[in-house]
């Protein structure tokens, strides 16, 4: 598949994500687990700081490319939907959020979570401008950058919707189910994207290969690590991919990774899984 029919596609299908017939009315007849409230927050703060995300994107030379701009566009506004609706579960679920013990609610001014989402940005202001300034210098000496991007996105989105999809598996609760599976169809059609373009990307240089390898050996790290804090990222992923299951999980997602083009052998997502118990082992 060409990139303008790849674009087109996703272009076609992007907007808001559908809630209609959710039933919010019956999510506090059923329980919710404090472990799921908790990765259910860490995921709702991950998808309402995409627009950070895409700031620094912005600043790179991926601006210069208007299909990429155009997909990021679409991806920025589904993403901050997938927060709003992770919100109003907790919300209607009568789960507290700090700083200040909110309550979410779906009548809210939007944003939603002000102080919340107030107190993570400023959290991670000096980090997010060295990553920035790190983004715009990788960006002005490889020209290989945008298979860089692509293929770390890439490797996100997988990430997010298998996440996702574990706690669906495990989860006793039918709405919070039925709401995940929704998003897991955008996540879906996200890492389609990505997928695509990166293989197209790196299939094309070696140079891009080479630079992505060391990107993602060196440097990546579980979506959302520097939003949050170390100590939130390890739960989720030990909470998701710690136990049997999850273990055989993160090797199937590492032989999908394995397959894209000078990507073999890489291993990222036992090594975070290892990593990650290790981390809470050791605390």
């Amino acid at each position: 598949m060409d990139a303008r029919t790849n674009l087109d596609r996703h272009l076609r299908g992007s907007r808001r994500l559908d809630l209609t017939g959710v039933a919010w009315d019956e999510i506090p007849r059923h329980p919710l687990r404090a472990e799921e409230a908790r990765c259910l927050a860490y995921m709702m703060d991950i998808e309402t700081h995409t627009v950070i995300f895409l700031r620094d994107l912005l600043a790179t030379r991926v601006a210069e490319e208007p299909e990429i701009t155009a997909f990021l566009a679409c991806w920025a506004y589904e993403e901050l939907w997938h927060g709003e609706a992770l919100s109003r579960f907790l919300g209607e679920a009568g789960v507290r959020l700090p700083p200040d013990g909110e309550v979410p609610s779906w009548d809210d001014r939007y944003p939603s979570r002000v102080a919340r989402n107030t107190r993570i940005r400023r959290a991670g202001r000096v980090r997010g401008r060295l990553t920035r300034a790190g983004l715009v210098a990788t960006s002005m000496l490889s020209k290989g950058f945008a298979a860089t991007h692509m293929t770390w996105g890439a490797v996100n989105e997988l990430s997010t919707l298998t996440g996702y999809q574990r706690v669906v598996e495990t989860t006793s609760h039918p709405v919070l189910a039925d709401l995940l599976t929704r998003i897991i169809r955008d996540e879906r059609r996200h890492y389609s994207f990505y997928r695509q373009e990166a293989e197209r990307r790196l299939a094309q240089s070696p140079p891009a290969r080479r630079v992505t390898r060391f990107a993602l050996d060196h440097v990546w790290a579980m979506v959302g690590s520097g939003v949050r804090p170390q100590s939130e990222t390890d739960f989720v992923i030990v909470q998701l991919f710690g136990d049997d299951d999850g273990l055989e999980t993160a090797y199937r997602l590492d032989a999908i990774i394995d397959a894209m083009p000078g990507l073999d052998g890489l291993h990222l997502f036992e090594r975070a899984r290892r990593e990650a118990v290790d981390r809470m082992a050791a605390a």
